[in-house]
């Protein structure tokens, strides 16, 4: 027979996922969305195989979205295995991960403060706020989720392993840890989170008084649980070590693909503005999620009024919380939880164009909450209707937030959706024009998508990406010089990408400019020396400015980093047979036969070789630079 607190928890848990599936069950019809989506899903090769042994072994070393964090890359290939092409599976995977990290803050919490009505309402808050829709909704916020889910499972492992300490539990703690970090390293505070707990509500720490009661008489609980700080300290170091591991590793992802904002566009002192500003904010935005979007825009300036009102206001907030902390422990837990967990995210190394984003607070929030209900609840005690009252405006938060996270994910459901909602919150939103216009470009509406995003240059003309979309839409529709105009502005914009180059070399090629498309191209390989693309197109010109030995060359390194490479295996065939080096033309036309090829032009060649043919038609040997990425296997 099951214990009252054993039904009460089941029933608290179905209600926790009751509303989690009412606010989410729209997912399933969701799409991939132009933010992202494609970098992580449909246009990563890797991914798009499924789950394969190549692909596990790339996932554990992959850093091309900026992060090391395999364990995202295999749930996403697990859900293309299970769901194919249908984004609808992988926005469900999402809710489900969700529900599964309410669920886990909700034990957390119960097993380490004896509250569990209230840990129940921080874990309802968390569940229905509208500021975690984005991490929600979003496909490629998969590895805020899977973060979470790990960093939650180590804080309920650490409140086992407070209870009796040993190195088996700790093994447990650390195990979680990891594997959130492998799955994005946005948990790497979680030490100090759990320094925080020792303080409130596991009570481990030794404070002063406490030294003389702590002997070998006292209960066992205590001997095995308090601590001197440094004590707790120093318990916390092979977490430390790995957080630090982690986050150096992120500045080198981020700095290896251009993600970092340099010094010279945003300064130290603008980054310390719009961080004070944006913890205010933050806290703003909980209490009133109105007008959220995808994308802030980081502002031009921030009035100094505006960052000494927010320093000052969270310096009164820290005094007071300081100053209490004593008769109400849970207060300093909860805002140094909130303001510690935002330290990796606050800008001060800034990330993107972006001032502020609704994804940041899927876990700082969580210290507010406890603030909130505790503090409510201990309030509430005090007055004569305090219950029936707190239950009455709990239901009403409740339901309110949860209607507004439901309206907030349905601004998810596509591109178009997503976009327009933030153009009619901030017109001037240049990502929101940028991403539009990829769209209509991208599915053929070239005119309404090159106008949204030459609306977008208006607005920020120094933003590069801008520059390149209309310029890759240029090289779309055969339009080389205008596609070199944009191309050339995005590079002079600091637009330091390896494709940008590479179209830009393609472009110089295809009008005849053969000595900067080579220029260009090494250019491009300078910043990614994996670029097949750029490297396939430097040996189509160097072939075609009568370099064939270079040519050549080229062409060998770029079947090393690509075997299935049909057209530059072709083209070296073809090179080949000028040079009368037939060995070389069957020895290639052997490999792409192992590869599966079946290819007619490729079976001539080869029949030519082996002197099989008396003559050959070279036109039947197109240079075509559009072939780039064929597979021996198509």
């Amino acid at each position: 027979m099951k214990s009252p607190s054993n039904k009460r928890d089941i029933l608290i848990c179905l209600a926790l996922i009751l509303f989690v599936i009412i606010i989410y069950w729209q997912a399933q019809d969701f799409k991939f969305v132009y933010y992202d989506d494609g970098s992580y899903v449909a246009e990563r090769t890797h991914v798009m195989a499924g789950l394969t042994w190549d692909g596990f072994k790339w996932a554990m070393a992959a850093t091309e979205a900026g992060f090391w964090h395999p364990l995202t890359w295999l749930s996403l290939m697990i859900d293309r295995e299970l769901f194919g092409n249908n984004p609808g599976g992988y926005h469900w995977t999402n809710v489900i991960l969700h529900i599964i990290n309410t669920l886990l803050l909700f034990f957390f919490l119960k097993r380490a403060t004896k509250a569990p009505r209230r840990s129940a309402f921080v874990a309802l808050l968390f569940a229905v706020h509208p500021l975690h829709v984005e991490s929600v909704a979003w496909v490629s916020q998969r590895k805020d989720l899977l973060c979470t889910l790990f960093g939650f499972a180590s804080l309920l492992a650490y409140v086992n392993y407070s209870k009796y300490p040993n190195w088996r539990r700790y093994t447990v703690v650390i195990i979680f840890f990891i594997l959130g970090l492998m799955s994005k390293p946005m948990i790497v505070t979680f030490p100090f989170v759990m320094l925080l707990m020792d303080y409130w509500p596991l009570q481990r720490l030794m404070v002063s008084g406490d030294a003389r009661n702590v002997n070998v008489m006292s209960p066992p609980e205590v001997r095995a649980g308090r601590r001197p700080f440094v004590v707790l300290l120093l318990e916390k170091a092979p977490l430390v070590v790995l957080s630090v591991l982690a986050s150096v590793l992120v500045v080198m992802t981020e700095h290896k693909v251009h993600a970092l904002t340099d010094l010279k566009i945003l300064s130290i002192m603008n980054r310390f503005a719009n961080a004070i500003v944006s913890y205010v904010k933050y806290i703003a935005m909980m209490f009133w999620p109105a007008n959220l979007t995808f994308f802030y825009p980081h502002p031009v300036s921030i009035p100094v009024v505006q960052v000494i009102g927010a320093l000052l206001l969270l310096s009164a907030i820290t005094i007071i919380i300081i100053l209490m902390c004593r008769r109400k422990p849970y207060l300093f837990t909860g805002w140094f939880w909130y303001a510690g967990t935002l330290v990796p995210v606050i800008g001060l190394i800034q990330v993107g164009p972006h001032a502020l984003a609704d994804r940041y607070t899927y876990v700082p929030l969580v210290g507010l909450f406890i603030i909130l209900v505790w503090g409510v609840s201990d309030l509430a005690v005090r007055w004569r209707f305090g219950r029936h009252l707190l239950c009455v405006v709990g239901t009403v938060t409740i339901v309110s937030l949860s209607f507004c996270s439901w309206l907030q994910a349905s601004y998810w459901r596509n591109s178009i959706t997503l976009f327009e909602h933030a153009l009619q919150i901030a017109p001037d939103n240049y990502i929101a024009l940028n991403n539009l216009g990829q769209f209509y470009v991208n599915n053929g509406k070239y005119d309404k998508g090159l106008a949204y995003m030459h609306k977008g240059i208006q607005v920020k003309p120094k933003f590069g990406p801008l520059y390149y979309n209309v310029g890759l839409a240029m090289y779309d529709r055969r339009d080389y010089e205008k596609a070199i105009e944009y191309f050339a502005k995005a590079e002079r914009m600091s637009f330091d990408d390896d494709e940008n180059r590479r179209l830009l070399g393609d472009c110089y090629r295809l009008t005849g400019r053969l000595h900067q498309a080579v220029d260009t191209y090494g250019k491009a390989l300078e910043i990614n020396s994996h670029n097949t693309s750029a490297r396939y197109g430097m040996a189509l010109a160097l072939m075609e400015m009568g370099r064939n030995d270079e040519a050549i060359k080229e062409l060998r390194n770029t079947l090393s980093s690509a075997p299935l490479h049909l057209s530059a295996r072709k083209i070296l065939m073809l090179l080949a047979l000028k040079k009368g080096d037939m060995s070389t033309v069957v020895a290639e036309g052997q490999k792409a036969l192992a590869n599966g090829s079946a290819d007619a032009e490729l079976q001539k060649m080869m029949e030519y070789a082996g002197g099989e043919k008396s003559g050959m038609d070279k036109a039947v040997f197109p240079v075509n630079p559009s072939k780039d990425t064929d597979s021996e296997n198509n």
